[in-house]
Parts: C-alpha cells; structure tokens; sequence
C-alpha cells in the first residue's frame, strides 16, 4: 500500500506540466490540441491555455505552422483525396509505418547480437535479453501488420503507388 502511494505521489506532479490550448474556429467548432505549434496560425492569437491561468497566449516567436495541419481548415479545390486523405498524409502515413518497421526490426537483431557471447553473462541477464527478444519479435510483427492494412486500405481506396514511398 505505501508503494502505491509513494509512486502516486510520484506522477502527481507530471499531470501539472502539460498545457492544452483550445480555440474556435469559424464554424464554432471548439478545438484541443497540447502544442500551440498544431493550433492554426490564424487562431493562435486566440487561443487560451487550460489548466493554468486562462489567459489568452502571448505569442513570442510565430513559427508557420505545418502545412499538412493548415490545409485540414481549408481544403484546396485541386487535391484529390483517397478516404479522406491527401497525398501528404499518405505519404506521412506510409512513412511512419515502414520507420517504425525498421526500428522494431533494428533493436530486435540488437538484442540477438547481445547474445552472441553468452560467457560472460548472468543467467538472469541471459533471460532477461531473450524475453527482450520476445517482446521485439511481437513488435516487428505488429509493425508488419500495420504495413500490410495500410497497404490493403491504400489498395482499396485507389491510392497511386508513388504516394507509398
């Protein structure tokens, strides 16, 4: 009971850091986003912070904002779309997948390397590296899973083969 406690007391303070900013947009739809970097360039001077003082944001250094999330307001008449998604965020999407496949696939032949020479090595610390290489084996998995449904949706939808680069 006295560890649970301690380690409530622990994470307490990390709910205090976060920031969420809300904002309306011309159709008053209230929005949330946790980095005032996501809030629209045209509402950031709108924008209020939650969970402190609810003052409107000061802005010191006005960054652009990412163009992807600028036209989600304002769709442009030329951009085609498969379910809903342009070509950015197709290629984002496919991106994203196939990094996280290469990452799971780079530590999970890390760990089998840490094998190689077991000599050296305590039992416990030899167990703990193949219940390591468990869990990276069902995280390449994963990984290839997700590549493969992105990959049948963007079947589906009739997506160009150039935007799963």
């Amino acid at each position: 009971m006295k560890k649970l406690l301690v380690l409530l007391l622990l994470l307490y303070p990390l709910t205090a850091i976060a920031e969420t900013y809300q904002w309306t947009d011309e159709r008053g739809t209230v929005n949330f986003a946790e980095d005032l970097g996501k809030v629209p360039k045209k509402y950031r001077k709108k924008a209020k912070r939650l969970g402190g003082d609810e003052e409107s944001v000061k802005i010191i250094n006005e960054a652009p904002a990412e163009p992807a999330k600028a036209k989600k307001d304002e769709p442009e008449a030329g951009k085609k779309l498969y379910g809903g998604k342009d070509e950015a965020a197709w290629r984002r999407e496919f991106g994203q997948a196939e990094f996280n496949l290469k990452n799971a696939e780079s530590d999970l032949a890390t760990l089998k390397g840490r094998l190689r020479d077991t000599s050296t090595m305590s039992r416990s610390e030899y167990l703990s590296i193949q219940n390591s290489i468990r869990y990276a084996e069902d995280r390449v998995q994963a990984q290839r899973k997700r590549l493969e449904q992105l990959q049948e949706s963007a079947d589906r939808l009739g997506v160009p083969a150039e935007y799963r680069k």
